[in-house]
């Protein structure tokens, strides 16, 4: 009998499904047709730490800056970041209410940062491989990333943006 994992809102998935659809999900086709494979994936709630009041777009502005800055920062001179602009909502307030903190306003409840990986740009050496940092926001913990989001990393210019990396 095959192992089984039941995962919340998920059907029984055997082990051997569940590395299907994980491989399934984690890889990307570019609209250029290079294919990308997902390396790494980390979550956390937008809004994590934020104790009262309401996020402003200054907020959000300066929160998403030090999100690419610090990943920049991981390997620096060489880690390019892509940053997917995330649909900022403005918050309605009462009829003649004022924010005194600015522009009340709120981004996607999750932070995704993705580290992706595809084969060298302009090269065909074995021993090297292409790498981005790709950042996103979305409604709802991974996986799936969000169609829309999907959508924007589809049409990236991976040669463009990536950078490549030796083994």
């Amino acid at each position: 009998m095959a192992d089984s994992l039941s995962v919340i809102g998920y059907r029984s998935l055997t082990l051997g499904s569940m590395e299907d659809w994980v491989e399934k999900a984690s890889r990307i086709t570019l609209s250029t047709g290079r294919e990308l494979g997902l390396q790494e994936l980390n979550q956390q709630l937008t809004y994590e730490g934020l104790l009262e009041g309401m996020p402003t777009t200054k907020l959000n502005r300066f929160k998403l800056d030090r999100l690419v800055a610090e990943q920049q920062a991981k390997k620096p001179s060489i880690n390019p970041v892509y940053l997917v602009r995330p649909v900022e909502t403005p918050i309605d307030l009462s009829p003649g209410e004022i924010y005194p903190f600015g522009s009340p306003a709120t981004l996607p409840g999750v932070t995704c940062v993705g580290r992706f990986k595809s084969r060298p740009i302009g090269e065909n050496d074995p021993l090297f491989y292409s790498e981005l940092t790709i950042i996103w926001l979305q409604s709802e913990f991974a996986m799936p990333i969000e169609p829309s989001v999907l959508e924007e990393i589809a049409g990236l210019d991976w040669d463009t943006l990536a950078s490549n990396f030796e083994f």
